[in-house]
């Protein structure tokens, strides 16, 4: 992060704090809104078409605007959980980069998932395609996940997951959406938001990945070392593995320990 490093030397002093308990409060109060009846949710989400057809405020409106509308009480209560759990990452995340660095991984995000839907939809032209906020979360929750494996989370508020697991899970689920989405636009859009993760995590995915290699070759050498012979007859080269029922003895010929098998020492 050396080019992060040189400008937060610059403009650090324009970090915010606790951005995301800003957007949060932002969204509550849209949300608010939308169930007063004085916003319409589709009104403020990221739709390309819109967007192209002259809407702009929606380029900032998707950020406020929060991730989806509860329909039940138990998706209401995941909602709040969301929120709270958003919150809790990015100081945990501020805490490991600094505010300016959360702050440019954050915009980072943000102009990758504008810049992916209104593109993504210029190569799609026949697609429908928009983002919310809950884009955006996603790209937080793997960095967080990155520095904090094994942190646990109540899956359904009961059962103790590591984030790791969760990780691999909503990796795998979004490589399943890429391989499977119906066209190149929306390829884009479901790419597009995590990319600032890719930037700002690579150096600590590549060491990852370099621990993952150096444990697989210990594994191999310990289970290599372990399946060794001990006793090596030199007469018949048979071992306690190849012959586990032989008898293994040794005695000194010319100063040096020379290994017999019992069949060996038998004379014929």
């Amino acid at each position: 992060m050396k080019l992060f490093d040189s400008l937060e030397k610059r403009f650090g002093f324009l970090a915010v704090p606790n951005v995301i308990l800003i957007l949060v409060m932002a969204q509550l109060f849209i949300y608010a809104a939308i169930l007063a009846g004085r916003v319409e949710f589709a009104a403020v989400v990221l739709d390309a078409r819109a967007v192209l057809s002259g809407e702009w405020w929606r380029l900032f409106t998707f950020l406020i605007a929060p991730p989806y509308l509860a329909g039940t009480l138990f998706q209401a209560v995941f909602l709040a959980f969301f929120w709270y759990i958003m919150w809790m990452m990015s100081q945990a995340l501020e805490s490991v980069w600094s505010v300016f660095k959360f702050n440019a991984f954050l915009l980072l995000g943000i102009a990758f998932s504008i810049a992916g839907t209104l593109l993504g939809q210029l190569i799609s032209p026949g697609a429908v395609l928009g983002l919310t906020s809950y884009a955006i979360s996603l790209s937080i929750f793997f960095a967080f996940a990155t520095y904090n494996p094994n942190i646990q989370f109540l899956l359904f508020f009961v059962i103790p997951v590591k984030v790791k697991w969760l990780a691999w899970f909503a990796a795998g689920l979004t490589a399943f959406s890429f391989l499977f989405a119906p066209t190149m636009g929306h390829r884009l859009i479901i790419l597009a938001p995590v990319l600032n993760y890719l930037i700002f995590c690579r150096s600590e995915l590549s060491q990852s990945l370099k621990n993952r290699q150096r444990r697989a070759q210990f594994e191999a050498k310990r289970r290599a070392d372990a399946a060794e012979s001990l006793h090596t007859c030199t007469e018949c080269g048979a071992t306690e593995q190849s012959n586990p029922e032989r008898d293994f003895r040794y005695k000194v010929v010319g100063g040096d320990a020379v290994c017999l098998c019992n069949k060996c020492r038998t004379p014929h």
